[in-house]
Protein backbone atom coordinates (compact mmCIF):
# COMPACT_ATOMS: atom_id res chain seq x y z
CA UNK A 1 0.00 0.00 0.00
CA UNK A 2 1.79 3.14 -1.35
CA UNK A 3 -1.07 5.75 0.01
CA UNK A 4 1.15 8.08 1.46
CA UNK A 5 3.99 8.11 -1.18
CA UNK A 6 1.32 10.53 -3.53
CA UNK A 7 2.97 13.73 -1.39
CA UNK A 8 5.93 12.74 -1.21
CA UNK A 9 5.71 12.41 -5.29
CA UNK A 10 4.46 15.71 -5.70
CA UNK A 11 5.50 17.15 -8.69
CA UNK A 12 6.64 20.66 -7.27
CA UNK A 13 7.43 21.94 -10.68
CA UNK A 14 3.88 20.90 -12.13
CA UNK A 15 2.16 22.57 -8.67
CA UNK A 16 4.11 25.71 -9.53
CA UNK A 17 2.57 25.54 -12.94
CA UNK A 18 -0.67 24.92 -11.46
CA UNK A 19 -0.37 28.02 -8.83
CA UNK A 20 0.88 30.54 -11.22
CA UNK A 21 -2.11 29.09 -13.65
CA UNK A 22 -4.86 29.57 -11.34
CA UNK A 23 -3.34 32.89 -10.45
CA UNK A 24 -4.26 33.78 -14.26
CA UNK A 25 -7.26 32.26 -14.49
CA UNK A 26 -9.31 33.16 -11.43
CA UNK A 27 -9.86 36.71 -12.78
CA UNK A 28 -11.34 34.87 -16.01
CA UNK A 29 -13.37 32.60 -14.02
CA UNK A 30 -14.82 35.28 -11.91
CA UNK A 31 -15.25 38.14 -14.40
CA UNK A 32 -13.69 40.38 -12.39
CA UNK A 33 -9.72 41.72 -11.16
CA UNK A 34 -8.50 39.45 -8.39
CA UNK A 35 -5.55 40.50 -5.48
CA UNK A 36 -2.51 39.01 -5.95
CA UNK A 37 -2.79 35.53 -4.39
CA UNK A 38 -0.32 33.49 -1.75
CA UNK A 39 -0.51 29.70 -0.94
CA UNK A 40 -3.05 30.56 1.88
CA UNK A 41 -5.73 32.83 0.36
CA UNK A 42 -8.69 31.70 0.84
CA UNK A 43 -10.97 30.89 -2.40
CA UNK A 44 -14.37 30.99 -0.76
CA UNK A 45 -14.45 33.82 1.66
CA UNK A 46 -11.09 35.96 0.19
CA UNK A 47 -12.64 35.21 -3.39
CA UNK A 48 -15.97 34.46 -3.41
CA UNK A 49 -15.64 31.18 -5.48
CA UNK A 50 -18.87 29.06 -5.65
CA UNK A 51 -19.13 25.48 -6.36
CA UNK A 52 -19.88 26.58 -9.89
CA UNK A 53 -16.59 28.92 -10.32
CA UNK A 54 -14.58 26.54 -8.46
CA UNK A 55 -15.86 23.62 -11.24
CA UNK A 56 -14.84 26.51 -14.04
CA UNK A 57 -11.55 27.09 -12.43
CA UNK A 58 -11.16 23.18 -12.90
CA UNK A 59 -12.06 22.57 -16.06
CA UNK A 60 -10.09 26.08 -17.05
CA UNK A 61 -6.74 24.22 -15.30
CA UNK A 62 -7.19 20.78 -17.12
CA UNK A 63 -7.50 22.87 -20.61
CA UNK A 64 -4.27 25.50 -19.14
CA UNK A 65 -2.20 23.06 -18.30
CA UNK A 66 -3.13 19.96 -20.66
CA UNK A 67 -4.00 17.82 -17.78
CA UNK A 68 -7.05 15.57 -16.64
CA UNK A 69 -7.95 16.08 -13.20
CA UNK A 70 -9.52 13.62 -11.45
CA UNK A 71 -12.43 15.43 -9.48
CA UNK A 72 -14.14 12.40 -8.38
CA UNK A 73 -11.48 12.76 -4.94
CA UNK A 74 -12.16 16.03 -4.57
CA UNK A 75 -13.22 17.34 -1.17
CA UNK A 76 -14.02 20.66 0.50
CA UNK A 77 -10.21 20.67 1.92
CA UNK A 78 -8.59 20.63 -0.88
CA UNK A 79 -10.78 23.64 -2.17
CA UNK A 80 -10.29 25.67 1.32
CA UNK A 81 -6.81 27.53 0.00
CA UNK A 82 -5.08 28.78 -3.35
CA UNK A 83 -2.46 26.03 -1.51
CA UNK A 84 -4.45 23.32 -0.87
CA UNK A 85 -6.06 23.53 -4.59
CA UNK A 86 -2.76 23.77 -6.07
CA UNK A 87 -1.51 20.80 -4.42
CA UNK A 88 -4.80 18.55 -5.30
CA UNK A 89 -4.37 19.05 -9.22
CA UNK A 90 -0.33 18.53 -8.90
CA UNK A 91 -1.26 15.47 -7.33
CA UNK A 92 -3.90 14.08 -9.12
CA UNK A 93 -3.85 15.72 -12.91
CA UNK A 94 -3.18 13.09 -15.31
CA UNK A 95 -1.51 13.63 -19.24
CA UNK A 96 -2.65 12.52 -21.82
CA UNK A 97 0.48 11.16 -23.43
Amino acid sequence: MEEGTVTAQLDTVLRQRVFDSIGVLLPKVLSRETPAISDSTQLMSELGLRSATMLELLLELEEDLEVQIDVEDIDQGDMNTVGDLADFVAAHATTDG
